[in-house]
Order: C-alpha cells, then sequence, then structure tokens
C-alpha cells in the first residue's frame, strides 16, 4: 500500500504542474480535490499530508460515522476527522477555489468520504 501512495504521490505532483489542482484518489477510487494550500503548504505538499493520514487511517474496517465534520471557526473553517484524527482543514481558500461556501464545501467532502473510505478500508490492500 505504501509503495501505491508513493507512486500515486510522484503522478499527483506531475499531474499538478500540468493543472492547478490536485485529485487525491486511493486504489483507483476518487477521494477529493484539493484547489489550494494551507499556511505555508502548498496544494501539493498538503494533497501529500492527506494521504499520509489516508493510509494511517485505511488499516482496519471504517465505519461511516467514524468519519466527522467539527466546525472550527464560526462560518470560516471546518475540520473532518477519521477515527478522531484530524484528515483535513476545509478553509475559506479551498471554498472559494470550489466556488462553494466552507460550510457547502466541507459537506461535500465529508459525503465522499463517507461514500469512499469504508469501501477501501474493507478491501486488503494490493
Amino acid at each position: 500500500m505504501r509503495k501505491l501512495l508513493c507512486l500515486m504521490g510522484v503522478l499527483l505532483t506531475i499531474a499538478a504542474f500540468a493543472q492547478n489542482y490536485v485529485d487525491i484518489s486511493i486504489g483507483g477510487k476518487f477521494i477529493m480535490r484539493l484547489r489550494a494550500g494551507h499556511g505555508n503548504l502548498s496544494v501539493q505538499e498538503r494533497a501529500r499530508i492527506v494521504e499520509e493520514r489516508l493510509v494511517e487511517v485505511l488499516g482496519e474496517r471504517l465505519r461511516e460515522d467514524q468519519i466527522t465534520l467539527k466546525e472550527a471557526r464560526k462560518d470560516a473553517q471546518y475540520e473532518i476527522y477519521v477515527r478522531g484524527r484530524l484528515l483535513i482543514t476545509v478553509t475559506q481558500a479551498d471554498a472559494d477555489a470550489a466556488k462553494m461556501s466552507v460550510k457547502q464545501l466541507a459537506e461535500h467532502w465529508l459525503k465522499q468520504l463517507r461514500r469512499t473510505l469504508p469501501e477501501l478500508s474493507a478491501q486488503p490492500p494490493q
């Protein structure tokens, strides 16, 4: 699984230079699209961190209710957690790039994660 993620990281980096976003996929399943960096992180660095966090939480069977959303700053920032561990912070820059409100994007990503991650965690690593 780690080799697969390393390969994905290289492919994401190559793809990112050709476009202004990074798609995160695992096992051929689309997870989310990042369009903005955060703090001093580029969009590519941020995608790599999210991928690493996903590898850590996908080791055993995951349930939808283990993927949660928390408002971090009133109407300005949301955080998505998997098994109580921070996966990603949804920022105003993310929302602006996606042409959505922060809350709309956070709920969209939460829905996507709840749809894909439990299925991925049930499959043995290839």
